[in-house]
């Protein structure tokens, strides 16, 4: 994969995307890391699940009290259509407050930047996992959205290289498994399936959502609930998603699982 950006800029007097490399300096996303993100792909002309992204950045917009004009999924969309080749793409959407200031904010009023490479999967096996004892998910009205603020996932994985781990779990403040490094993780005991609630303080992944909702399509029970670290320990399948796609675990801790594809799991995301 080529890690090269193409940025676009949402220019608010035009209500209209242009390209750009730069972006005024100070401001609200740099400073205070005030606002959100969804990270998507798009391809053949459509943002995959749009809807879902759409309802969560809607959402965290009005946690922090933003002004929702100038938001159209419809409008990216055109505009990728018409810039881009044949393809798939992986396109972060930042929201921001717009001005720089202090804490307190002055303004409703939003940026936007959009920045689009090639897609790349999710591997399909991360061997290695382990659950960190240091880094730690803490409740918030913010907790389920995907801020800019993003220091718990960077600390995280800033260890999990140290490590030289391929995967870190987090726990939540009071001990329950709470989510990845990246992702949403799920887990399969018999015949059940099992994942943290929103309550854990875990992201409220798009890919989470599609799984859920693909599994109880298929009949599979999906238990939502708040576990400790010993019920994934019981598991003999274990996954991690996000928006990009799936990948199962090796082992978690020094506890090996089954990394075959879960036929119930397959196309989840076509």
């Amino acid at each position: 994969m080529i890690d090269i950006e193409t940025v676009y800029l949402f220019e608010n007097a035009s209500n209209s995307w242009i390209p750009s490399n730069s972006l005024s300096f100070p401001n609200r996303a740099m400073n205070f890391g005030d606002g959100l993100f969804e990270s998507m792909v798009f391809e053949n002309g459509k943002i995959r699940f749009s809807e879902m992204h759409l309802k969560r950045l809607l959402k965290g917009m009005g946690i922090l009290g933003l002004k929702m004009e100038g938001i159209s999924m419809e409008e990216i969309e055109r505009l990728l259509t018409r810039d881009l080749p044949t393809g798939k793409f992986r396109v972060r959407w930042n929201v921001f407050r717009e001005g720089s200031g202090v804490y307190t904010p002055g303004s409703t009023g939003i940026c936007q930047t959009l920045h689009v490479k090639e897609f790349c999967p999710s591997p399909v096996i991360k061997q290695t996992a382990y659950i960190s004892n240091t880094i730690k998910v803490y409740p918030n009205i913010w907790s389920n959205a995907k801020t800019l603020n993003a220091l718990t996932y960077v600390l995280a994985n800033k260890e999990r290289l140290e490590l030289e781990m391929d995967e870190v779990i987090l726990l939540e403040h009071r001990g329950f498994i709470s989510e990845a490094g990246s992702s949403n993780i799920f887990w399969k005991t018999g015949e059940d399936v099992f994942t943290p609630a929103l309550s854990s303080s875990c992201i409220a992944g798009v890919g989470r959502a599609v799984i859920i909702d693909h599994l109880k399509e298929k009949g599979v029970e999906v238990h939502q609930g708040l576990y400790l670290p010993e019920h994934i320990f019981k598991a003999s399948a274990v996954w991690v998603s996000n928006a990009m796609g799936i990948s199962y675990l090796g082992s978690v801790n020094q506890k090996e699982y089954s990394t075959e594809t879960l036929p119930f799991l397959e196309k989840v995301f076509d």
